[in-house]
């Protein structure tokens, strides 16, 4: 399977502007120590939408010690559609010393993505949010709705299909693992098995993805976390922000502390 892993070197550097947001020291205290006991400290999940621009994760990226990685969405009818589109997110982000990547929404995407284009990029980056319904539809699972179904147990059986489809895709990193509706999180005991838990951890092992801690999600939980530690899987953090406010990761930060992750546990890109 292959993997994308292209960190061209920006030939032009842009004039930095000074913004306003600063980290807090409790942030700082964090990072310094995790940093001592060698964590790698990168945030592969910024969106580059609204008003949050490459120059602003550089910026934050200088001012918190986490390095940053940007990404914007591709998929039919979304930022990124095609390859021209991509080149020129790709261009606009180089701007900066920082990682870029993209946010798949389409199964089909590593087909319909130019293979020069893909090794432009040094990531790619995908979610189980967005489920195809019998005639391949994609529908929407996010939300304080949740997702309407009569019978549960057989749509999650369809949806951990899905998940499986998508941890198989030549992908690195898989954001919010084990992600159950609103109105369905009351069966994650159920439906997230062990037996579950493994198939998806064996086949991320498998592919080398890892999986991602966000700042304000419950996904993955700490039994998966647990989990996939145990049989050797990586993790990242990741903001997945909306826009440009400042987002000082501390979440994530302390999961690490807590867990007490070795820095050989944390994915880092291959040099090129």
């Amino acid at each position: 399977m292959l993997r994308f892993f292209a960190f061209a070197p920006c030939l032009f550097f842009a004039t930095l502007t000074v913004f306003a947001d600063e980290p807090s020291k409790k942030m700082l205290d964090k990072v310094q120590k995790l940093k001592a006991k060698g964590i790698p400290l990168i945030d592969y999940h910024i969106h580059l939408r609204n008003d949050m621009t490459a120059e602003k994760a550089y910026d934050w990226e200088k001012k918190s010690g986490i390095q940053s990685g940007v990404l914007e969405n591709h998929g039919r009818g979304w930022p990124l559609s095609d390859n021209d589109k991509i080149t020129a997110f790709i261009k606009n982000a180089r701007r900066f010393p920082l990682l870029v990547g993209i946010q798949v929404n389409d199964r089909d995407w590593y087909k319909t993505i130019d293979k020069e284009v893909l090794a432009e990029l040094d990531y790619v980056l995908a979610d189980t949010l967005l489920v195809p319904d019998k005639d391949g539809k994609p529908e929407w699972i996010w939300g304080e709705k949740g997702y309407k179904t009569d019978d549960p147990k057989r749509w999650f059986e369809h949806y951990f299909k899905h998940c499986m489809t998508v941890v198989n895709e030549p992908i690195n990193i898989f954001a919010l693992a084990t992600y159950l509706p609103v109105n369905l999180e009351q069966h994650y005991d159920e439906f997230w098995t062990l037996e579950r838990k493994t198939q998806l951890i064996d086949a991320a092992i498998k592919n080398n993805v890892a999986f991602e801690i966000q700042p304000t999600q419950k996904y993955p939980k700490q039994d998966f976390i647990d989990l996939a530690r145990q049989k050797g899987a990586k993790l990242t953090i990741g903001r997945n922000n909306y826009d440009g406010r400042k987002n000082e990761m501390i979440p994530p930060l302390e999961a690490l502390e807590r867990l007490d992750v070795k820095p050989n546990e944390m994915f880092v890109l291959p040099e090129k």
